[in-house]
This record gives C-alpha cells, sequence and structure tokens, in this order.
C-alpha cells in the first residue's frame, strides 16, 4: 500500500476500533436498535448533506449504482447488524469477537477466485492464520469451550462474517468512480431498512430519557464510524483490494480494548498484551510486498 493508502486504513481501523467504546456508552441509556438506527440516520444526513451543500451535486448512482449501493447497503449493514444484535442476546462478546474474525480468512480465501489480482500467496496465508491466532489470544482461549452451544445465534454471527466478507469482494466487483456517491447512497439505503424495520416491528418503545452522554456517542457512531468510514472503504476497496482492507477487522478488536484501558480504567490480561503483536505480525505479513516465493507464484499466474 502507499503512504496515503495506509494512513486512510490506519483511520477506518481507528473509527472501526473507536465504535466499540462509543457503542459501549450509548447503550447504557438507549436501546441498541435505536442507537443502530440512530447512527445510520446521521450517517445518511451527513453525506447527502456533504454532497448537496459542499460539492452542489445530488445522488445520481443510476439504475445500476442504486442497485450496487442497496446491495452493499443491505449486506453491510443491515442483515449483518441484525444477525449480530440477535446473536449477542445469548452469545458473550469475547466468542462474538471470535466467530466474526472469520471474515478476514473467508475474504482471503475467496479473493481470489472471484478477483484475478488478488493471489493467497504464502505470506498472505501466513498472516491470516496469525490473524485469527490473534483474536483467539485477544478474547482468551476459554471462550473456545463455549463453541458449538448456542448453535443458532453462533450460525448467525458466522452468517454476518460471511456478509462482510461478501459486502468487500462485491465492492470491489463493483467499483464506482465517486466514493461519496456511493457511500451516501448506501448509507442511506441501509438507514431506511433499518428504521423502518423498527417502526413496522414496534420495537422503539419508550425509554428512559437519554443521557448526553449515550446522545453524544450517537452523533459520533453516526459522523466517525459510519459515514466517514463508509467514504474511506469505498475509496480504499477498488485501490488495495478486498483481502487486504479486511485485515483491518484483526486490529478493531485491538483498538477497542486499548481504548477501554484509557478511557475506561480496564485492565486486560496478559493474553490481552501478548495478542497485539501477534495481530500486528499479521497485518505486516498481509501487507508486506511479495517474497521470491510468492513473486514465482505471481508469475505463474
Amino acid at each position: 500500500m502507499s503512504a496515503r493508502e495506509t494512513i486512510l486504513w490506519l483511520i477506518l481501523a481507528w473509527l472501526w476500533g473507536s465504535s466499540f467504546l462509543a457503542i459501549r456508552i450509548g447503550v447504557e441509556s438507549v436501546a441498541p436498535a435505536v442507537l443502530v438506527a440512530g447512527r445510520m440516520a446521521i450517517g445518511a444526513v451527513v453525506l447527502v448533506a456533504i454532497l448537496l451543500i459542499y460539492r452542489g451535486a445530488t445522488l445520481r448512482l443510476g439504475a445500476r449504482g442504486w442497485a450496487i449501493a442497496a446491495t452493499v447497503g443491505l449486506t453491510g449493514n443491515v442483515i449483518p447488524f441484525l444477525l449480530i444484535s440477535y446473536a449477542e442476546q445469548e452469545v458473550h462478546s469475547g466468542l462474538a469477537a471470535l466467530i466474526m474474525a472469520v471474515a478476514p480468512i473467508i475474504t482471503l480465501t475467496a479473493a481470489p477466485l472471484v478477483h484475478s489480482d488478488e493471489i493467497l500467496t504464502g505470506s498472505k496465508t501466513a498472516g491470516g492464520v496469525l490473524g485469527l491466532a490473534g483474536v483467539v489470544l485477544l478474547v482468551g482461549p476459554q471462550h473456545l469451550s463455549g463453541m458449538g452451544e448456542q448453535l443458532l445465534p453462533q450460525l448467525a454471527l458466522l452468517a454476518a462474517a460471511v456478509c462482510y466478507a461478501f459486502t468487500a469482494l462485491f465492492s470491489r466487483a463493483f467499483p464506482h468512480d465517486d466514493p461519496m456517491q456511493m457511500a451516501a447512497g448506501s448509507v442511506l439505503i441501509g438507514g431506511v431498512f433499518i428504521c423502518g424495520g423498527i417502526l413496522v416491528s414496534g420495537d422503539l418503545v419508550p425509554q428512559p430519557p437519554a443521557t448526553w452522554q449515550s446522545l453524544l456517542a450517537i452523533v459520533y457512531l453516526g459522523i466517525g464510524p459510519t459515514a466517514c468510514a463508509a467514504v474511506i472503504y469505498f475509496m480504499l476497496i477498488p485501490r488495495i483490494g478486498a483481502g487486504k482492507l479486511q485485515q483491518v477487522n484483526y486490529v478493531v478488536p485491538v483498538l477497542g480494548v486499548l481504548l477501554g484501558v484509557v478511557f475506561l480504567g480496564e485492565r486486560p490480561d496478559w493474553n490481552t498484551w501478548l495478542a497485539i503483536p501477534v495481530i500486528l505480525a499479521a497485518v505486516y505479513s498481509v501487507n508486506r510486498r511479495a517474497g521470491t516465493a510468492d513473486r514465482k507464484v505471481l508469475k505463474s499466474r
């Protein structure tokens, strides 16, 4: 990756990683479904406003573009959000993080089948294995004991991971010339579906008054991890490929843990500090330049 792409990748990792802390603050006085709808609505308003006011443009994706935006909005937002919300009612967060870490593995494995320029080299394979091992260390090996129990919720998490992998591969296959247009369109459609689903299902039940901390958390989630992250996502996916971009999902839980230490005074166990260098090594392995053996594989293609 170039220096610019690396900076954008790191910003994306920060935005998604910081969302754990913001969500934890937000759900203290706001229902999870309402929080998700709120962040999507704010994200859509911000992106559309930028298009209309700052750039003097409108959402003009065309029939093909709107179809792509709808697919990304559903598979990258609505469906996985609903699956994860259902699953985390019964599955603890450690096991959930472990199952969701399958997304980068799926993406790395499937990318060569979809995109001829994304080769599964030895270093990428090693990086995928290291990344999964790092997540196991991060959440604690003891969480493996729950694997296989509560089958339906765990299958829901696996399906959410598949959704994220599919979205990365799909977005890579159908890029748009204007990332801002695609970001605004996908977030807008995702927000409409989530908000509409809440209204139809009647989940918008009266809640105690939301605290200002929770409201600020929702605003941050809408502007940062939703709106800004969507733009960066659509800028990077055609440039660095689905496999490299999905490595963000290894770094996200690390940032979530570190922010918890700084702002919430949490004290991680020893395994957390051991996991961090393993995960960083995994990301480096996937993103480093091809070695001699890997270049032979590339030339054989």
